[in-house]
């Protein structure tokens, strides 16, 4: 017995195509392949495209990438491998709210014959004997009411190769943010759609771009990306900090999917997160616990600080002579202030901080002298203490490195290091995940000691602060590469002088680009023809645009118009290359 599968495709108002397809039984699926739209016509024959044995189905939707055909098949009994797919046009069919037309829609054309050798496919059965499901009315439905649902997480329809595309990020006000405009977060959540207007009285803190749940970036039509590329092992996020992030760590790949098992709605995933940090602007950090001299004079400096250490733990400090007695002696005294009983770590707070404005007050004639970083530090706590009142964490200046980092400079924070962005706003791209374990200076998260005292490296000493590497010059363009030693992510940075243009490089791997500066636009280079672009691919650039770019050849370039008042200048995120050529396939 055949039977026969008619997709009714119909044209939007862009030009585009869509169809549905109807088909009797319902099957689960096994695979999908792509199929060209230009390709249609041959969806009129199994042979040669399909195994043998199989049923099959097609449906045209309409996405944010344009018309895109899957052909589909499943195992399936003898009489159901003879089912074929009839395509009409859209005008042999009422549209929605349309009279109904007496003419007869016109036969589809015979399929053609099967090339030499392949298996012939039994006749279709009469019209008359031939089971075909009743067309549903034509009814009018929103734009993409026919779209099929979302795919499992892991288990995307895979984007086409040498292609880019516009992404929306997720925008999300923090109470560490900067109000209004003057956060870099929304000027570019506003340029890139992530934020329809900017309230003047929000305070944004994070941008993101990425495929993590918490925050998947959209294409146009609002499709998540991870419909399309599953998830990506890393996340770009551009911060806005008013006042001080929360101080924490993040967990490795053991305790993050210990965590999640454990509490999952404070740990929402079970990957770890290492980080990048680029500064945008100037700015201000505390990252990885000082060297034990350095922590040493703290605690002789600041009697205050000292009275929330217990003695057992400040003498293994002055006692311990390499280097694994010193991080003992460090995870000792962070352990034993942490400890501290809350009421009196408020009361020496309160004590430090009398003593320190007094000391401000008095002017520096008067006041102690002492070396430069135990100055700073003591002002940081200052200000910590005005964000947070009553919040021990607030002397964590005096624990640990205080950093200023310029614009351009990049640090790397590696998991179970301790560390708090104090203000400024940058660029933080990290393995895909939001798990944050705090120790303090949070108006939201509890401090979990149980989960946070056995995870952090108490390793001394302040993070490498480094530009990028020198990776390409062209004529008007540069580009540094910023690539830690952790294969999730790395970062490129690239200028182009006004005037000049830069080829977009391929990429094996799918990344996202974000201009940071300057304005620009994308050119398509000829194709073999030397006249037409190989693809149409024209966007303006501004602050703030993102661009998803599959792998693949790209035959782009970023132009910089010769009026401009300084150089484009835009970032490119994606999984770190070296990793990926020494694995030595396709990411999965």
């Amino acid at each position: 017995m055949s039977r026969s599968c008619e997709l009714p495709l119909e044209c939007d108002a862009v030009g585009t195509h869509r169809a549905v397809a109807w088909h009797e039984p319902r099957r689960r699926l096994a695979r999908c392949m792509p199929y060209q739209p230009h390709d249609i016509d041959k969806c009129r024959s199994s042979v040669g495209i399909l195994p043998s044995g199989t049923g099959l189905f097609k449906r045209v939707e309409l996405n944010a990438f344009g018309p895109a055909a899957w052909l589909c098949w499943c195992d399936a009994p003898a009489d159901v491998a003879a089912r074929k797919c009839l395509v009409t046009p859209s005008s042999s069919r009422p549209r929605a709210g349309a009279p109904p037309s007496d003419a007869s829609p016109p036969p589809p054309p015979p399929p053609p014959p099967p090339p030499p050798g392949a298996r012939a496919m039994p006749p279709p059965a009469p019209a008359a004997a031939a089971a075909v499901p009743p067309s549903p009315p034509a009814v009018a439905r929103p734009r993409g009411a026919d779209r099929a649902p979302l795919p499992p997480r892991g288990r995307a329809l895979r984007t086409c190769p040498g292609h880019c595309y516009r992404v929306a990020p997720r925008v999300l006000p923090k109470a560490w943010g900067i109000r209004g405009r003057d956060s870099r977060v929304a000027r570019y959540g506003l340029a890139s759609r992530g934020v329809e207007a900017i309230d003047s009285s929000e305070t944004y803190g994070e941008l993101w771009l990425g495929t993590h749940a918490r925050g998947a970036a959209t294409l146009d039509d609002g499709t998540p990306l991870s419909r399309w590329e599953g998830d990506l092992p890393w996340l770009l996020k551009v911060l806005s900090v008013g006042r001080c992030q929360a101080l924490a760590a993040h967990p490795d790949r053991r305790l993050a999917a210990e965590l999640h098992g454990a509490a999952p709605a404070i740990y929402p995933d079970g990957n770890h997160k290492p980080k990048l940090v680029v500064a945008l602007t100037p700015l201000e950090a505390l990252v990885g616990f000082r060297r034990r001299s350095e922590l040493a004079a703290c605690l002789r400096s600041n009697p205050e600080f000292a009275a929330c250490v217990g003695p057992e733990a400040q003498l293994k400090l002055h006692l311990a002579a390499d280097e694994a007695s010193r991080a003992a002696a460090v995870k000792d005294v962070f352990a034993s202030f942490m400890a501290c009983d809350d009421a009196k770590a408020r009361a020496s707070l309160a004590a430090l901080v009398g003593r320190l404005a007094g000391e401000q007050r008095a002017g520096p004639s008067t006041a102690p002298r002492g070396p430069a970083w135990e100055r700073k530090a003591a002002r940081t706590v200052m200000r910590l203490v005005s964000q947070y009142p009553g919040d021990r964490a607030a002397m964590a200046p005096f624990f640990l490195n205080y950093l200023l980092v310029a614009p351009g400079e990049s640090f790397y924070v590696a998991p179970g290091e301790p560390h708090a962005l104090v203000a400024g706003e940058c660029l933080e791209l990290a393995a895909s995940s939001d798990n944050v374990v705090v120790a303090g200076l949070s108006d939201k998260r509890p401090v979990d000691l149980d989960a946070l005292l056995p995870m952090l490296s108490y390793a001394t000493g302040g993070p490498d602060v480094e530009f990028g590497a020198h990776l390409s010059s062209a004529p008007g363009s540069h580009t540094l590469r910023y690539a830690p030693d952790v294969a999730d992510f790395e970062l490129t940075v690239t200028s182009v002088d006004a005037g000049a243009a830069c080829r977009l490089e391929a990429l094996p791997v799918p990344s996202i680009l974000l201009v940071v500066a300057g304005v620009g636009t994308t050119r398509s280079r000829p194709g073999p023809d030397g006249s037409s672009p190989r693809r149409k691919h024209m966007y303006d650039l501004a602050p703030g645009t993102a661009l998803y770019v599959t792998e693949g050849a790209i035959h782009l370039d970023v132009v910089a118009p010769a009026a401009s008042a300084g150089p484009l200048r835009f970032v490119r995120a994606s999984e770190n290359l070296d990793a990926w050529r020494a694995r030595g396939s396709p990411r999965e």
